[in-house]
């Protein structure tokens, strides 16, 4: 899985886009910049999920309450298949931000589909938390890039030093 096919690019630069999104006023836009709130709380469910996915320690019950939360979300701001002859897409049934948080759902729906959802991680770096997309073969990237691996390996060699 080196290269990203461009449906699955799309979708995961989508669910990363909100994950990775320093400001969630500039992410909804001038428009919607009233739906903050309700936007970090999606952000920072779709965030426990990933740490799951990258194999953290997570209280069950923290789960549990992110996938109840995406549950509820996805009820209130529902998607509607539009089926044609070139084939079927998900698109919310509302504008704004309320459209913004089905779009990221559907994006995660066809991550699901194409078997992909659970490439999208977030790194295990402690001071970097960013998410990313896991291209490796067997799906066993824990950080973001290069430098955040390194800096998880120099922290731990210290680690292990002072404890010795």
């Amino acid at each position: 899985m080196e290269d990203c096919p461009p449906a699955v690019c799309d979708a995961s630069d989508l669910v990363l886009s909100l994950v990775n999104s320093g400001s969630l006023e500039e992410w909804l836009g001038a428009s919607a910049a009233s739906d903050v709130t309700a936007t970090a709380e999606l952000r920072a469910s779709l965030s426990v999920l990933l740490r799951a996915h990258s194999g953290c320690a997570l209280d069950p019950g923290e789960v549990e309450a992110a996938e109840a939360h995406l549950r509820q979300v996805a009820t209130r701001y529902p998607l509607v298949a539009v089926v044609g002859a070139d084939g079927v897409a998900l698109v919310p049934a509302q504008d704004g931000a309320f459209g913004q948080f089905a779009r990221v759902l559907g994006a995660v729906t066809d991550l699901a589909y194409r078997g992909a959802w659970m490439r999208v991680k977030v790194c295990k770096n402690e001071t970097c938390h960013r998410g990313f997309f896991d291209k490796t073969r067997n799906t066993s990237a824990l950080y973001c890039s290069p430098a955040c691996s390194s800096q998880a390996s120099m922290r731990a060699y210290r680690n292990r030093r002072k404890a010795a």
